[in-house]
């Protein structure tokens, strides 16, 4: 009998170990998704520097017509015609490939209007997306050093847009 429960305790301690090394293991996938609900309460929070920081110094959306700087503006753009932001994520797909990774993101961004447009100021609405049909982008990232980051890690950064559909 004391032999059952030497070998119970083995198997009771290696799966405790085993969970814990689990939590303290943090997959690209884990990374990637964590920056997405952190961009999302950056957003939320009208917060332009939060929703900046992931994103690449060479990014590109439609054929280079829009670089981080633009991005940024557009970003302040709907900061100043929007307030109570928030982000609705439907669905998030991540497939990484060594150190790229591709995001397909179904999101609806709803807000309260002010500002330019009378006929809709404090009203609440879509931004992007709509009741039964979702905005769609497929974002791309590459894992990259970056010299803020601790040690030189590599952390992941946006490097471009495709398929973006505004979801109206």
């Amino acid at each position: 009998m004391r032999r059952y429960l030497i070998v119970l305790a083995v198997i009771l301690a290696a799966a405790g170990i085993f969970w814990g090394v689990s939590r303290l293991i943090v997959t690209d996938e884990e990374r990637i998704e964590a920056i997405v609900e952190e961009v999302s309460r950056a957003i939320a929070n009208e917060d332009l520097a939060g929703c900046m920081r992931h994103v690449s110094d060479d990014f590109t959306y439609q054929a280079k017509h829009v670089n981080k700087a633009r991005l940024a503006r557009l970003a302040q753009q709907t900061f100043a015609r929007a307030d109570n932001l928030k982000v609705s994520i439907s669905q998030l797909e991540i497939d990484v490939q060594g150190e790229r990774a591709t995001v397909l993101l179904r999101f609806r961004l709803l807000g309260t209007y002010v500002g330019r447009m009378d006929q809709f100021v404090g009203k609440r609405g879509f931004i992007l997306g709509a009741p039964l049909k979702a905005a769609r982008a497929t974002l791309h990232l590459s894992k990259r050093p970056r010299a803020k980051a601790p040690g030189g890690q590599k952390v992941w950064l946006l490097e471009r847009v495709t398929d973006f559909s505004p979801g109206f």
